[in-house]
Formats: structure tokens, C-alpha cells, sequence
């Protein structure tokens, strides 16, 4: 019993360091106002949240083996390859939410407020869920590389991730995508860059959401020290 007790406490205590429990009170907010909005207005306008929600839980579940891996057995870093693979793969997913809010319009069977707020609870879980896991997998990343290459690490993944919403939100593209057709991604990946002024106002777009990834995961970054009184005298960003 004290084996099993202690088991559940581990556990409990690797999902609150990766920040578990407030993202899946998100995760229930979310369906419980989507399900109202279902009730409602009788149809199932917004399905797509959920979905997406869904895909944006992935690379979290995906840092959580990582770190775990990592946990259990440090030097295994071959181990790592394969779900870090698909935590990056599938990163983009998580703020991409945040673009849902251009589908926000006066319709006669909700108030708009009501859809505005449905998206912005799911677009902050979203982001949430970007945010927790590249802090997850950049500790890993940092325990091997050091601190400075841990940062340089987490920067290109936000710049990727960026990438990543402008090719889901205008080119449409999916993430399991690049495993089915990776030179047609390739070849729209290279576009905006071969033709910067033809392709301005989607490279404004990418600067747009990977500044806003950015500023804040450095501020989820710089708030962790904050988390307990032991860390209140280090007032730096560190992971």
C-alpha cells in the first residue's frame, strides 16, 4: 500500500511540474461551453475546436514521455528521437487555436460574445499547452547542451512553430502531412522566402503569431521563478 501510495504521489507530483492540472480545467471549460453552445444554438458549428484541441494536446503528451524517458533513464538520449520527432511534428498545433478567432461573427442563434469567448478559452489552453511542453522539452535539451543552447534550442522551435501556423492556416496543410507529402510542403515552406515582397503579408502574419509565441513563453519563463519561496531570490528566466 505504501509502494502504491508512493507511486500516485510520484505522479502526481511529474504532472504538476508540467503544469497538468490547470490545462485540463481548460480542457473541461472548453468542452463544457461548447457543449452549452451545442445546446443552444442546436448544431455543431464549432466541432472544429475540439479537434483542434485535441491536436494540440499531442505534443504536450508527447513532452510528458519525453521528460519522463529522461527521468527514468538519462542516458537513453537515442530514446528521445522518435517522440521528440512528433512533439515537433505537432507543436504548431497548440497555438494555432489562436487563429480560430477569425471565424468570431454575429449569428442569430448565439450571442457573439459567447463564440468569442469559446475561442479564447480554447486558443489560452492551446497556448498553454505550447508553452508548458517546450519548457518541458527545453529542460531536457538544456540538461544535455547546457543553458545557452537550451535557449538557442527553444527560440528555433518557436520560429518553426510560426512557420508551422502560417502553412496550417493559409496553405492548409497537416501535420501528419509531412509524412505523406513532404516535397509539396517543402516546396510551399520555401516560397515566402525565395519571394519575400509577393508573399509579404504572409510573412507579416508568421512575424505576427511567432512574436506573440515568443513574448510569451519568455514570460511564462521569467514568472516560474515565482513559483515557490524557495526561487523568490532568482528573478532571471531561468528553465
Amino acid at each position: 500500500m505504501t509502494g502504491l501510495f508512493g507511486s500516485i504521489k510520484s505522479v502526481h507530483k511529474f504532472l504538476s511540474q508540467n503544469h497538468f492540472y490547470p490545462i485540463a480545467l481548460g480542457t473541461l471549460l472548453v468542452f463544457f461551453f461548447y457543449f452549452g453552445r451545442v445546446w443552444i444554438s442546436r448544431d455543431f458549428l464549432f466541432k472544429n475546436l475540439i479537434w483542434n484541441l485535441f491536436l494540440a494536446w499531442l505534443p504536450y503528451v508527447f513532452s510528458l514521455s519525453i521528460s519522463a524517458i529522461h527521468r527514468l533513464r538519462p542516458g537513453w538520449w537515442w530514446a528521445l528521437i522518435i517522440p521528440g520527432g512528433l512533439w515537433l511534428v505537432f507543436l504548431p498545433n497548440s497555438f494555432y487555436i489562436v487563429t480560430d478567432l477569425i471565424h468570431v461573427s454575429q449569428r442569430q442563434s448565439i450571442p457573439i460574445w459567447y463564440d468569442a469567448g469559446l475561442i479564447a478559452i480554447t486558443a489560452w489552453t492551446g497556448i498553454f499547452l505550447a508553452v508548458t511542453s517546450l519548457h518541458s522539452v527545453q529542460g531536457v535539451v538544456r540538461s544535455y547542451l547546457g543553458h545557452n543552447l537550451g535557449w538557442a534550442f527553444a527560440l528555433i522551435v518557436i520560429g518553426i512553430s510560426g512557420y508551422g501556423v502560417y502553412l496550417g492556416r493559409f496553405l492548409r496543410w497537416n501535420s501528419w502531412d509531412l509524412l505523406l507529402e513532404p516535397a509539396e510542403i517543402l516546396s510551399d515552406t520555401l516560397s515566402p522566402l525565395l519571394h519575400p515582397i509577393t508573399y509579404a503579408d504572409k510573412i507579416g502574419f508568421m512575424v505576427m503569431y511567432t512574436s506573440l509565441y515568443l513574448v510569451t513563453y519568455l514570460t511564462f519563463s521569467w514568472l516560474r521563478p515565482f513559483a515557490s519561496p524557495a526561487q523568490m531570490k532568482d528573478l532571471s528566466p531561468k528553465l
